[in-house]
């Protein structure tokens, strides 16, 4: 299990970032598990980023991203940031 990001795990903007994820991910009818597989991380870890533990960085979010087959500037505005 990863350990959440100690400084910063369950920020307002982290929490609201997992939450867009989460939403984009079930709009498409798409497994945790699937979506972790498309960007290239454990599925544990995409748990963790759907629930603000996890401050990811640029190049993750833009797998994230990829995988949910939008673009990162439209994920960021849906996760209102």
């Amino acid at each position: 299990m990863p350990r959440p990001s100690p400084r910063h795990a369950q920020a307002p903007d982290l929490v609201a970032f997992g939450a867009a994820v989460r939403e984009a991910r079930l709009a498409l009818g798409m497994s945790q598990e699937a979506l972790a597989y498309e960007a290239g991380i454990d599925r544990s870890y995409m748990s963790s980023v759907e629930r603000g533990g996890q401050n990811v960085g640029l190049v993750l979010a833009a797998q994230i991203a990829r995988a949910l087959k939008l673009n990162l500037a439209d994920l960021i505005s849906a996760a209102g940031l």
